[in-house]
């Protein structure tokens, strides 16, 4: 495939054919990448000559067929040719992968974090994860860190397949790799169930045929990790909740893998507990809470409920900033009708819950005799309030 190599010559990632109008081709690193076109244009016979080249050569494995449309795979090359009705004119897209990377280059990468958070990321990888998404924009490097999770389990004695459409995935040929255009969801689900993996890999989930898929297998109790299309880390997750029922989706998704640039971006980690969702005081307002957090500082981010029939998503670390920001000024508001322009400071240690520090000599002032004035503001604000004095 010499015409293949040329275009593919540098760090080409892929090239974009249109017959008699235009060669582009992407050049860089995911997320650091530039569109270059060429001077130079395939006539359409050149690109018909290219298209009979790659179908007649022994490596090729068309992964779909279709009148007017085919998917190729041909060693690390995937190509998708387009000819009219469906398009104005013939196209060919060919993607490369330009590294082949192993899990422990994204650890060297992930050190800037501190040793403990990779400590910590390694020991979820090891013994923990079973329901992974990994999730990306496109072009951001999430089947080439798919691809280096796959061989890490592999080499860590587990049994992995994978489950593509097309076959792109550039692992080691002793993992089976399947396709899903080849077999129906039934008997892709029989097959896997009954080979007992311990992971499979899910590249490009995209339907509602997969997404199930990918919950019937978790569910029934097989190590899953799905590669999503998605602009934040919890946008992949929001492909989920209106799918399963709300009390098992930290059965079925646990952790999530933001992947951009190339590198790990950002990790969140899913549980389910009964308590009162923030912002919300009435004990009896209790009910299952899934809570999505950071997984290296613990933040909690999100919080996903039902409330009466309809299932709520609150961003929880933009909600309390912005509500600490309301009780902060109406605790400065209210001390300063006590203090006017005297020195005092707050600090909120939660929203039921402040300490007010002011000079020695001013305390008596917000304090009020035996109590009576910090007991009033207590009243009005509905939360606990201790006095300390410090020095000026």
């Amino acid at each position: 495939m010499g015409i293949l190599e040329k275009l593919f010559e540098g760090l080409t990632t892929s090239v974009h054919i249109k017959a008699d109008k235009y060669l582009l081709k992407k050049v860089g690193t995911p997320g650091n990448w530039s569109l270059i076109k060429e001077n130079t244009n395939f006539s359409q016979e050149e690109t018909n000559q290219l298209i009979q080249e790659i179908l007649n050569s022994p490596k090729a494995v068309v992964e779909i067929e279709r009148p007017y449309t085919k998917v190729v795979q041909l060693d690390r090359y995937r190509i998708v040719i387009v000819q009219p009705p469906v398009s104005d004119s013939t196209e060919i897209t060919i993607v490369k992968p330009i590294k082949r990377l192993s899990l422990e280059d994204y650890w060297k990468e992930f050190k800037e974090h501190g040793e403990e958070f990779l400590e910590k990321l390694k020991d979820r990888i090891d013994a923990k994860v079973e329901g992974l998404l990994i999730a990306g924009a496109p072009g951001q490097g999430k089947t080439t860190f798919a691809q280096a999770l796959t061989e890490y389990f592999a080499n860590n004695k587990k049994i992995v397949k994978t489950l593509e459409s097309p076959r792109d995935l550039y692992v080691e040929a002793d993992i089976a790799q399947y396709s899903k255009n080849y077999a129906n969801i039934s008997e892709i689900y029989d097959i896997l169930l009954l080979s007992r993996p311990d992971y499979v890999i899910f590249d490009e989930m995209r339907n509602d045929e997969d997404f199930n898929l990918y919950i019937d297998l978790r569910l029934a109790g097989v190590g899953m990790v799905g590669v999503v299309h998605s602009t934040s880390p919890f946008a992949a997750i929001q492909r989920f909740v209106h799918r399963i029922e709300l009390g098992i989706i930290p059965s079925v998704i646990d952790t999530v893998i933001f992947v951009d640039k190339g590198k790990i971006s950002k990790v969140l980690a899913l549980n389910i507990l009964v308590k009162v969702p923030e912002g919300m005081v009435d004990p009896g307002l209790a009910r299952p809470v899934v809570e999505v957090r950071n997984f290296l500082d613990n933040t909690l981010e999100y919080e996903i409920y039902t409330f009466g029939e309809q299932t709520i998503i609150v961003p929880i670390a933009q909600n309390i900033q912005k509500n600490n920001e309301k009780i902060i000024k109406k605790l400065e508001e209210n001390i300063k009708a006590f203090l006017g322009n005297k020195k005092f400071k707050i600090d909120l240690i939660n929203p039921r819950y402040a300490i007010i520090w002011v000079n020695e000599k001013h305390k008596k002032d917000i304090i009020g005799k035996k109590g009576r004035i910090i007991k009033e503001l207590e009243q009005i604000l509905n939360m606990k309030l201790d006095v300390k004095t410090f020095v000026n």
